[in-house]
């Protein structure tokens, strides 16, 4: 691919974005992303309304103002995120370990017992990255699909940082079969699923109501009888520091019934997601249209076909895109 002046510039630009954000003391950057966060959350009514009705959902017990409060938290830590990217990126350069910042505690132990290949699922919750990296340094090796550059040297540099971490990344158009592949080899597969889905969705409650949910996972668990482990890594202090959380694996069961079986398998992903967010509501996307796309009969008329996409991160290793 020709590479032009202004993806050099660019790439110049990002570089220099990415040390400076690396650099800055961790108590100045992430103390302001903090505050632009709850200053976002109360500035953008459209982001606040979405998070009152999730929040409403989810935690109904609680006061309106006991739910805002969570919510400006929550859109706090969600600021944070691009400079946990950016120190992660210029750990993995160095030739740094995410261990480094990442506590596995029980989560390891839980690792430790899977035999790949298996699916390790995770949610917009804490740092998704960071816990892509984790699992995949304690697992020898991962599989994920992420949004590709229009930047052939950022892409580049991007992607060889993401391998140092041991995180193979395939592109969103034909990446389904490829992590297909890579499982069938053998390997582990990582994927966000928390998102509202807007096409082919299986209509499943998530914190109390129905929304379009991912079926790509469940469908490939199901089909190959792969176990699924779901975790994340939540922010420890107000810096960038992790400790991983996750369910127990489990598998999905068969029971020959395609539809009720992924249904099924959906609805388990769920609730794990709901029992990790409830660890730490303060750090979750509540600002996300979770229930934008209403499921209907005919979103669940047929299994995955492996056409759909994975996300796992965006391209520059921030928040992925969230669907307006």
């Amino acid at each position: 691919m020709k590479v032009r002046l202004r993806d050099r510039l660019v790439y110049l630009a990002a570089r220099c974005a990415i040390g400076a954000a690396a650099l800055v003391p961790q108590w100045l950057g992430y103390g302001c992303a903090d505050l632009l966060g709850r200053l976002f959350f109360f500035c953008d009514r459209r982001r606040r309304g979405y998070a009152q009705h999730f929040l409403r959902n989810a935690y109904p017990d609680l006061s309106e103002r006991e739910r805002m409060r969570l919510g400006s938290r929550a859109t706090g830590n969600l600021f944070k995120v691009p400079i946990d990217m950016a120190r992660l990126t210029r750990l993995l350069a160095r030739g740094g370990d995410v261990r480094t910042v990442l506590q596995y505690g029980d989560a390891g132990r839980k690792l430790a017992s899977m035999t790949p290949p298996f699916l390790g699922l995770t949610a917009h919750l804490g740092n998704w990255e960071v816990a892509a990296i984790g699992v995949a340094r304690h697992a020898g090796g991962a599989h994920g699909i992420a949004r590709v550059s229009k930047n052939p040297l950022l892409q580049e540099w991007l992607l060889a940082n993401r391998e140092r971490g041991g995180l193979t990344i395939h592109p969103r158009r034909g990446g389904v079969r490829e992590l297909a592949k890579a499982l069938l080899r053998g390997r582990v597969g990582l994927q966000v699923v928390d998102q509202n889905q807007r096409l082919r969705g299986v209509g499943a409650p998530f914190f109390g109501q129905l929304a379009s949910c991912e079926r790509a996972a469940a469908s490939l668990a199901l089909r190959r009888g792969l176990p699924i482990i779901v975790g994340a890594a939540i922010r420890r202090g107000r810096g960038f520091a992790f400790d991983l959380i996750s369910s127990e694996p489990f598998r999905i069961a068969d029971t020959g019934d395609r539809l009720r079986d992924l249904r099924a398998g959906v609805e388990r992903i769920n609730r794990e997601i709901e029992a990790l967010v409830r660890q730490a509501p303060d750090q979750y996307l509540w600002i996300h249209d979770r229930y934008r796309t209403r499921p209907t009969q005919a979103s669940d008329e047929e299994p995955y076909t492996g056409s759909d996409p994975i996300d796992l991160t965006d391209e520059v290793g921030g928040p992925d895109t969230i669907d307006d």
